[in-house]
C-alpha cells in the first residue's frame, strides 16, 4: 500500500509540474501566441446492459457533466499542446459508484539554446482495462499514465551533417496494476545526412534500461537498437522508413535479438483524398504502445464519444512483459464539402517473451462518417469491428460497435446531439458474450 501511495503521489506531482511549466512558459510570450478552445457539456446516457453480461442484464441511466480543453502555443522558444477532459459520472440507479474521470495528452518542446539545446516533455493519461480479458465495464477500468521528459543536444558537422543526442526519463504508472509501474532511462545518438532538398538519411544508436518498482528481479531489462531511417517529403508523398537490429538483455537471463522495421507512407491521392499505410516488426511493451499509439481525448466540438467508452487501445494488455510485434494498417481519409469519411483496417500479432497466455493475433477496422445536411444540421455514423484470437488459450473474441447520430448547431456557442449505439461481443468463452444498446443526448456550450 505504501508503494501505491508513493506512486500515486509521484504521478500527480509529475503531471502538475508539466502543466505548470507549460502554462508558465507560455505566458511571457503574449496571448496572441496561445490558443485555447474548450467546451462544457451535459450528457445523458441510457444503457440496457451497463454490466456487459450475457445474462442478468442491468440497465442504467447516467448524467455526466464534462469539460474539454485544447491549449496550443507556438513561438520561437516554446511549442506546446495540452489536450484533455474531466467528467463526473452520476449513476442514477447506483449500479456503480459515482466517479470522476479525466484524460490528458500533452507535449512541450522548449528551446533553451537555438540549434543547440532543447527540453522535451510528453504525458499521456488514459483509461484502460484492469482485466483485459473481461468486458470494459465501469468496474473494469483504471487510469494509466506515461510521462517522458529530457533534453536534446544538437551539433553540426560540416555544412550539412547534423548530430542529435536525446536523453530521456520515462515513468509509467497504473492505478490498479502495480506491477506495471516502472522507470526507464534511455539515450539515443543520431546522425542526420541530407541527400537532397527532400530526402534525408538518419543513422540511429539507442540504449535504455527499464526498472520495475515491484518485480525488478524478474522483469528489469536493457535494450539496444541500431537502425537507419530514410525520410522523404515530396509534394504528394511522404515516406518514413527505418530498418535495423534490436537486442534485449533481461536481468539475470539470456538476451534475445530481432530485426527492427518501422515504415510509414502517406499519399495525397487527390485534393480531398489521402491514403496512408504503416507497418512494423519490433520489440515493444505497454508503456511505449500507450504513449505512441493511444489517441488523446476528443477535441472540443466533437460530442459523439460515449459517456462510458472503449479503452484507448483495445489490443493492449497492462502487464510488464515485453512482446515482439508485427503490425500493419492502411487508412483512408476523404474530406468533401458535405461528406467526411475516415477509415482504417489493421492487423497485429503479439508474442510475449515471458507469459505466452496473452499471445494474440488480431484484425480490425474502423469507419467514421459525417454528412452535413445543412450548415447547422449533420448526420454521423460509426462502425468498428475487432477480432482477436489468443493463440495459446483457445479463445477468440469479436467486438462490434455500430452507431448513428444527428447533431444540430443552434448558434456559434450552442449545439445538441443525439446518438444511438449497439455494442456486441461474440466470444468462444460463453460467459463473455454480451450485447448493449445505448442512447445518448448531449447539450454543449463552445467557447
Amino acid at each position: 500500500m505504501a508503494t501505491s501511495r508513493h506512486s500515486l503521489h509521484r504521478h500527480l506531482s509529475t503531471r502538475r509540474r508539466i502543466l505548470c511549466a507549460a502554462l508558465a512558459a507560455a505566458l511571457p510570450f503574449g496571448a496572441q501566441a496561445a490558443r485555447l478552445d474548450y467546451d462544457v457539456s451535459m450528457r445523458y446516457m441510457h444503457s440496457d446492459n451497463i454490466v456487459l453480461q450475457a445474462a442478468n442484464e442491468i440497465s442504467e441511466d447516467i448524467l455526466s457533466p464534462q469539460v474539454r480543453f485544447d491549449l496550443t502555443h507556438d513561438s520561437s522558444v516554446l511549442t506546446t499542446r495540452l489536450r484533455g477532459n474531466v467528467q463526473y459520472l452520476d449513476y442514477m440507479d447506483d449500479v456503480y459508484q459515482d466517479d470522476t474521470r479525466g484524460e490528458f495528452t500533452g507535449e512541450l518542446e522548449w528551446t533553451l539554446l537555438p540549434e543547440r539545446l532543447t527540453f522535451y516533455a510528453r504525458d499521456s493519461l488514459s483509461e484502460q482495462s484492469v482485466d483485459s480479458l473481461a468486458a470494459f465495464t465501469p468496474g473494469n477500468q483504471q487510469k494509466i499514465n506515461v510521462f517522458e521528459a529530457g533534453p536534446t543536444l544538437m551539433a553540426r558537422f560540416g555544412e550539412t551533417m547534423r548530430g542529435v543526442l536525446d536523453l530521456r526519463y520515462t515513468n509509467s504508472w497504473a492505478e490498479e496494476t502495480e506491477t506495471f509501474n516502472s522507470d526507464r532511462y534511455s539515450a539515443a545518438a543520431r546522425l542526420l545526412r541530407p541527400l537532397s532538398t527532400t530526402d534525408t538519411l538518419v543513422f540511429n544508436l539507442e540504449a535504455g534500461q527499464t526498472e520495475y518498482d515491484t518485480i525488478s528481479e524478474f522483469y528489469n531489462y536493457k535494450r539496444y537498437d541500431a537502425y537507419v531511417t530514410y525520410l522523404s517529403e515530396l509534394s504528394k508523398l511522404n515516406l518514413d522508413v527505418s530498418a535495423g537490429y534490436s537486442r534485449l538483455k533481461p536481468e539475470g537471463a539470456d538476451g534475445t535479438s530481432s530485426a527492427l522495421f518501422r515504415g510509414y507512407a502517406g499519399w495525397q491521392v487527390a485534393p480531398r483524398s489521402q491514403l496512408s499505410a504503416r507497418a512494423s516488426y519490433q520489440f515493444g511493451d505497454a508503456s511505449t504502445d500507450l504513449i505512441q499509439r493511444v489517441g488523446g481525448p476528443n477535441e472540443p466540438g466533437n460530442s459523439s464519444d460515449p459517456v462510458v467508452g472503449q479503452p484507448g487501445d483495445p489490443t493492449l494488455q497492462i502487464i510488464p512483459d515485453t512482446f515482439k510485434q508485427r503490425f500493419a494498417s492502411v487508412a483512408y481519409e476523404f474530406t468533401g464539402e458535405r461528406l467526411v469519411i475516415v477509415g482504417d483496417v489493421f492487423s497485429e500479432q503479439l508474442r510475449y517473451l515471458r507469459d505466452d497466455s496473452f499471445d494474440t493475433d488480431g484484425v480490425g477496422l474502423n469507419l467514421n462518417a459525417r454528412y452535413a445536411l445543412t450548415d447547422r444540421l449533420s448526420l454521423n455514423g460509426t462502425a468498428q469491428r475487432y477480432r482477436r484470437e489468443f493463440t495459446n488459450t483457445a479463445r477468440e473474441d469479436t467486438d462490434t460497435i455500430v452507431g448513428a447520430g444527428i447533431a444540430m448547431r443552434f448558434s456559434r456557442h450552442w449545439s445538441t446531439q443525439v446518438d444511438i449505439r449497439n455494442r456486441k461481443r461474440d466470444s468462444s468463452v460463453g460467459s463473455q458474450d454480451y450485447t448493449e444498446n445505448v442512447v445518448m443526448l448531449s447539450v454543449t456550450y463552445y467557447r
